[in-house]
């Protein structure tokens, strides 16, 4: 995906989110996130969209917007909650529009410190926190492949070095192989869980555990989301609790 791909990748998220949102019940339960209901995943991604909003207008030398804080209270309804996070979703994508792929910028990342970084984090954010919102009212929708694709690369590269390493792996591989037509082996990769780094090649190669799905089930399952489809699994079943207790998201 190109930078403009994954800005209409978080307008669309964005969409589906605020509809699951603002169509929804703010106290219903989330699944997926057991600690929060609707309200509390809303305030979350409207504090992921806000942070870096700011972000991008610190880039540019632009005043930072006064966001409204999230609307609370016994009787705040869906649609309050909804028009709230679009309204700062709308922020963030027109910065977005606005800077350059290659645009300086602060990240935690410090191998990219860049605005494409910025559109990559918040799509692959956004198609998580979706998916999550969703699975409140048991309608979940898959990711688009190029997008599960980029969440895949993403939390075997960028995501993993925010944790550090238990020590608990030796070695043990995960391969992952989407099935979806026409990838033609774009979305393979052997995962190598070593007592201190992860090591991630583009390959296909015999694993400990290998998983065979299409790439959305792929990312939703390293992001310890329920798979929306049958996924092939062989051999060790405990390489993928290794994973878990390498990376949560």
């Amino acid at each position: 995906m190109d930078h403009g791909d994954r800005i209409d990748a978080v307008e669309r998220e964005l969409g589906a989110l605020g509809r699951a949102v603002g169509e929804g019940d703010p106290a219903a339960p989330v699944p997926t996130c057991p600690d929060w209901a609707v309200a509390d995943l809303t305030a979350h991604v409207g504090d992921f969209l806000g942070f870096w909003a700011h972000v991008l207008c610190e880039a540019a030398g632009s005043p930072k917007p006064d966001f409204p804080p999230v609307p609370a209270g016994t009787y705040v309804g869906a649609d309050e909650l909804g028009a709230w996070l679009a309204a700062r979703g709308d922020e963030l994508v027109d910065r977005l529009r606005r800077t350059e792929a290659t645009t300086p910028v602060w990240t935690w990342f410090d191998d990219d410190q860049t605005a494409g970084f910025v559109a990559r984090r918040a799509a692959c954010e956004l198609a998580i926190h979706r998916y999550d919102a969703q699975s409140a009212r048991g309608t979940c929708g898959p990711i688009e492949a190029d997008l599960a694709i980029d969440a895949v690369e993403e939390v075997l590269g960028p995501l993993i070095t925010r944790r550090a390493r238990t020590g608990r792996p030796t070695g043990q591989t995960l391969h992952l192989h989407g099935t979806d037509d026409g990838l033609d082996g774009a979305a393979e990769w052997l995962v190598t869980l070593q007592p201190d780094r992860v090591d991630v090649a583009r390959t296909h190669a015999k694993g400990d555990l290998a998983l065979r799905a299409p790439v959305s089930d792929l990312a939703l399952l390293l992001y310890r989301r329920p798979a929306l489809g049958d996924v092939q699994r062989f051999g060790d079943e405990a390489v993928l609790d290794l994973w878990y207790g390498e990376f949560t998201f």
